[in-house]
């Protein structure tokens, strides 16, 4: 597994490399540059990311295959990989449109969408030509959509949804270069109880910035004294996009593990929110805890399962991305991962097994 692990390695240096000239250029002062420069970002955001999610998730399954179960992993993996096909590679293909992953980054983690929305905005201005208006509103009603459609899906089907399904930011890199991350030093361990609550400080401070976003671009279309603060507002959100958001989440790749930025992400935040009002959960009492703490360990989050587990009771944090690692890793099968909706399902599931049964024995 060592010459898998180093590919994975190179693989994710190359991606930041890239990804930060690209981006750098892309988003830049120079808008000539950046002109030339939006065909490549957008072939390697597409295309690249894709072939990038199926290389490098057949590489991470083989190793953590051969560690020992990795059925939530590889459900991970699969998903990652539907959902670049879709987003970046099936829906701008039928649209015209290389950016439409903008449109699938629900708020409040970005404001793209609704400046694509407002007349006024650089981002508006450069979509009306290319796309014209038609364009822009149908990206507009898919945003929209796709918007509604992780609201909702959280509701019903927690964080995995979107964290460990659908998230092509810092989700599927967490999955796919996992076994690879950090790519200097050893994984970290647990965070400490004073790390934990400094992050919670600054994921609240993360959650109010992107909503103090949100709400200026809600907002300008109707109050016009507004749009005098454009400028700064933009470049404001520019610094906050590269540097506390890409950069910051590619360093954590570096130095510590692969979902350390979901302790800040606003969107995460906002969901975990949503999927409280599920009931999302670990079940803890499939089977018999035996002490081990392999679950602890496994948890990319940090979160304290074990001691649940001890004592039969369910786990609801608020960190939980629901990617499934501390199940993998249980020897005793003893988690699973549950919400309100998918307990009834499995409810109704058990309750046609049994009529199902009664049928046969008669």
């Amino acid at each position: 597994m060592k010459r898998e692990t180093t590919a994975l390695r190179i693989m994710l240096f190359l991606y930041i490399l890239f990804c930060l000239i690209l981006a750098g250029l892309n988003q830049g002062p120079d808008k000539e540059l950046a002109r030339a420069v939006a065909p490549y970002w957008h072939a390697y955001e597409n295309e690249g990311k894709t072939l990038l999610i199926l290389v490098c998730g057949l590489l991470t399954h083989r190793i953590t295959k051969a560690k020992g179960r990795n059925t939530m992993r590889s459900k991970n993996l699969r998903r990652f990989l539907l959902a670049a096909l879709v987003l970046h590679i099936a829906l701008p293909i039928a649209t015209a449109n290389p950016e439409l992953y903008f449109f699938a980054m629900p708020l409040p983690w970005t404001t793209l969408p609704l400046q694509a929305g407002f007349e006024g905005s650089a981002f508006h201005q450069s979509h009306l030509q290319t796309l014209g208006l038609g364009g822009i509103r149908f990206l507009l009603r898919f945003f929209w959509v796709y918007s509604s459609f992780i609201a909702i899906g959280t509701v019903l089907f927690g964080r995995r949804l979107q964290c460990s399904s659908l998230c092509l930011f810092n989700g599927f890199a967490a999955e796919i270069f996992d076994p690879a991350i950090p790519l200097v030093g050893k994984k970290r361990k647990r965070e400490s109880e004073k790390t934990l609550s400094l992050l919670r400080i600054l994921r609240t401070f993360y959650l109010v910035l992107a909503l103090a976003f949100t709400l200026y671009w809600m907002l300008i279309p109707s109050i016009h004294e507004l749009q005098r603060y454009i400028s700064p507002i933009k470049t404001l959100e520019l610094f906050w996009y590269l540097g506390a958001n890409l950069i910051l989440a590619m360093a954590f790749w570096v130095a510590a593990n692969g979902r350390f930025y979901c302790h800040l992400c606003p969107l995460g935040t906002t969901l975990a929110l949503l999927a409280k009002l599920g009931g999302m959960r670990i079940r803890t009492n499939v089977s018999s805890c035996i002490g081990c703490g392999a679950c602890d360990r496994a948890c990319p989050l940090s979160i304290s399962i074990q001691k649940q587990a001890k004592a039969g009771l369910p786990v609801h944090s608020f960190r939980c991305v629901g990617c499934g690692h501390c199940i993998d890793a249980c020897p005793k099968q003893t988690l699973r991962y549950e919400t309100a909706f998918l307990s009834c399902l499995s409810g109704m599931e058990k309750n046609k097994e049994q009529v199902g049964g009664i049928v046969d024995a008669s």
